[in-house]
Formats: structure tokens, C-alpha cells, sequence
């Protein structure tokens, strides 16, 4: 007796059947939560998320006919939202790091700027403090004070000393203003010029006409200097 042989497919042998979209959205979106905490860098987490979505949400449709990668696909799309809230949480806060370091910095050489604002043969030494500039060595306000002049009305007596401290001739140039119990009336300019090493000059006219009702009454006055320059020859 004979048996005929089957000849259509067995349905034991048929290969199964795989999720492989629900594998690539996994990677894509765990490679997108890692590059997210890299501020600048993170930027190409957006490819990779969108991706991820993408492959996520086709291997989670597909999950159901084949009866894998479900889990794959969930975590695909869980992975690849979470890189893309990563993604502007790091860069906000590296943006206002940022910021905070450039306002400190500029808070940093707005106090130096302030501190002595000089100039010593034409290269600025704002960077430097009061103690360390030659140039505030090499003068002082002797007087600062109101008189009466012959007339009987109030004027402003400023005198400036200089002394070349210095190794070599120099001409000087100053910027200041004049204060009247805090408010700043008037501005001078004084100069000295062609000063060899060790020699003095009294300048008694520093430039300033200040009209007496602003210096009648006044408590206190003061006569500060803004700006220093040194020049040699």
C-alpha cells in the first residue's frame, strides 16, 4: 500500500515572523535620551526622536499581527518623548548658566573699569587698581575750594600739583569734575607739559569756570579726577 506524499507547505516549518521596526525605534529612541543631557549636541536628538516615534508607533501597530515587540515599541515611543523634553530642559538651564557667567563677568570688569580708569603712554591700565598705576603717583589736588574774588562774588580755587616720578620726560592730561556737596557742578581739565624726571609743576588754573550761585551755599566741595594720561617723548 502507498501513501501519497504531501506536497503543499507545512505549517510547523513557516520561519516567524519578527518585529524589526519595533527593535530599530528602541535603539533610536535610547540613543536620543542619551545625546539629550549633551547641551549643543543634543541637537540631533530631534532626527533620532522623530525616528523613534515613528518606528515606535508602525512596530506597535504590527505588534499585533505578528505577536512581538510590543514592549520594544512602548518603550520607542516612551524613549523618544523623553528625549525631546530633555532637549529643551538642558538647554534652558545651559542657556541661563550662560547667561549668569557673562553678567558676572561683566560685573567683574565693571568694577575694574571703575577702579582706575588711567592711561599710562597711550596703553590703557584700566585692569589695574589705584595702588598699582604710576601715573596716580605722579600728581594730587592741592586745593579744592571756594574763594571770593576781588569782585565779591564766590569762585572756585582748584590746584593741581605734579611731580614727574617717572625715568623719563612726560606731559600729563587729566579729566575730572567738580562736586558741590555731592552733585557734580562743573568739569575741569588740567595738563602738564614736557616734565622732566623729578621736576614739579603747580597748575592753579585747571580749566573750570564755575559760576558762583552754584558754589554759594555749598557745604562741601570736591574735586575728583576721572581720567589720567601720561605721554613720554
Amino acid at each position: 500500500m502507498s501513501y501519497a506524499q504531501p506536497t503543499g507547505p507545512v505549517v510547523g516549518d513557516q520561519p516567524p515572523r519578527s518585529n524589526g521596526l519595533a527593535t530599530a525605534g528602541l535603539v533610536l529612541g535610547i540613543i536620543a535620551v542619551i545625546f539629550s543631557f549633551i547641551p549643543l549636541v543634543n541637537v540631533i536628538v530631534w532626527p533620532l526622536a522623530i525616528l523613534g516615534l515613528i518606528f515606535g508607533a508602525i512596530g506597535l501597530a504590527k505588534s499585533g499581527k505578528v505577536g512581538k515587540g510590543k514592549g520594544a515599541s512602548i518603550t520607542a515611543l516612551v524613549t523618544s518623548l523623553v528625549s525631546i523634553v530633555m532637549f529643551f530642559v538642558m538647554n534652558a538651564v545651559f542657556v541661563s548658566a550662560v547667561d549668569e557667567a557673562v553678567k558676572e563677568t561683566q560685573k567683574e570688569l565693571d568694577k575694574s573699569y571703575d577702579s582706575a580708569k588711567v592711561d599710562d603712554g597711550g596703553s590703557s591700565k584700566t585692569g589695574q587698581g589705584a595702588d598699582g598705576n604710576p601715573v596716580l603717583k605722579d600728581f594730587k589736588v592741592s586745593k579744592c575750594d571756594v574763594t571770593t574774588s576781588e569782585w565779591g562774588g564766590k569762585e572756585l580755587a582748584l590746584h593741581i600739583d605734579y611731580t614727574n616720578n617717572g625715568d623719563r620726560r612726560y606731559s600729563y592730561f587729566l579729566e575730572g569734575e567738580v562736586l558741590a556737596d555731592g552733585k557734580k557742578i562743573s568739569d575741569f581739565l588740567s595738563t602738564a607739559e614736557n616734565l622732566a624726571p623729578g621736576q614739579t609743576f603747580k597748575d592753579e588754573d585747571a580749566g573750570v569756570l564755575v559760576s558762583s550761585d552754584k558754589l554759594e551755599g555749598a557745604k562741601k566741595l570736591e574735586c575728583k579726577v576721572i581720567e589720567a594720561n601720561r605721554h613720554d617723548f
